[in-house]
Order: C-alpha cells, then sequence, then structure tokens
C-alpha cells in the first residue's frame, strides 16, 4: 500500500500570513488609524486568521492499494473520492508546472478540462479515465509511488491509448 498525507508546510506561506498579521495588528495598536480604518483592520485581521486557520487544517490524503486510488483535499472534500484501477485509460508518474498549468495549488482547473489536487512542488500522477475524465494528484514521495505502481505492473497503462 502506498498512503502520502501533504499539507501547505512552505515556510513562505507562513512567513507571508505572519508579516500580514503584523502590519494589520500594527496599524490597530498604533492608535494613527481613525475608527472607521480600525474597523477594516479588525475585518482584515479577522480574515487573514481565518485564511491561516483554513491552511493549517488542509491536507491532501493519498493511498493507493490493489484495488485503486482514494484521495481527499480536506476540509474541502469531506468524502474521499475513488478510483478503481480497471477505470483507467493511462496513470504516469510526471513533472508539471503548477502555476503555467493550472494557476497554482489546491484544487485546480485548467482550460484543457484536467482537475489537479496539488499542495506543493512539481511532481504528480497524472491519470486518464476510461470516460475521459483527467486529472493530477500532487506527490512529494513520486519514487514510492513509482515503485507501488510497478509493484502492481500497471506498465499497460503506461502508453495513453490513441484509437
Amino acid at each position: 500500500m502506498f498512503y502520502e498525507k501533504q499539507k501547505f508546510n512552505q515556510w513562505w506561506i507562513w512567513t507571508m500570513l505572519l508579516i500580514t498579521v503584523l502590519a494589520i495588528a500594527y496599524g490597530i495598536l498604533s492608535g494613527k488609524a481613525d475608527p472607521t480604518e480600525r474597523y477594516g483592520l479588525l475585518i482584515s485581521i479577522t480574515l487573514v486568521s481565518i485564511i491561516s486557520v483554513l491552511l493549517y487544517f488542509t491536507n491532501l490524503e493519498t493511498r493507493m492499494d490493489e484495488h485503486g486510488i482514494t484521495l481527499r483535499f480536506f476540509p474541502f472534500q469531506r468524502v474521499y473520492y475513488y478510483v478503481k484501477w480497471e477505470e483507467l485509460q493511462y496513470i504516469q508518474v510526471r513533472k508539471y508546472k503548477a502555476i503555467k498549468e493550472f494557476g497554482g495549488w489546491g484544487i485546480r482547473f485548467n482550460f484543457a478540462g484536467e482537475k489537479a489536487y496539488t499542495i506543493r512542488g512539481n511532481e504528480g500522477l497524472q491519470l486518464i479515465l476510461k470516460s475521459g475524465k483527467k486529472f493530477l494528484i500532487g506527490t512529494q514521495d513520486s519514487k514510492s509511488m513509482i515503485a507501488f505502481l510497478e509493484k502492481l505492473n500497471l506498465a499497460q497503462l503506461q502508453q495513453p491509448d490513441l484509437q
């Protein structure tokens, strides 16, 4: 079995949020803002705090076993998404460019009709279902993922069916 749980733990995200909170807190505590501005600053610090808590609890869980792939992007997906190996037409671990291909990280869509579940990095599991659905699952452990897929002998799914 392959299991991976990813979180938004990039230092630069938390540094940006901390700087934002400190700047807003300074604006509130300095006494230079009039009451209307302080009200806006309080709303701002509340929103940044909510975003921070949401990012802290956000995670991408990926499980693979002999039956298929299960994934969940919590808290945006409460129910696990499950794909049986038999439903796949194509599967491959590949490099991707999150900003160029999907406009960033998270649950993202692009103009090609692909859906991406990513937290960070540039490696992911590309899936094309027999139904035509396409999606990418980001990974920080591509070597273990590849080893597990090789163990399952999914080589027949490495080349897309061009018929």
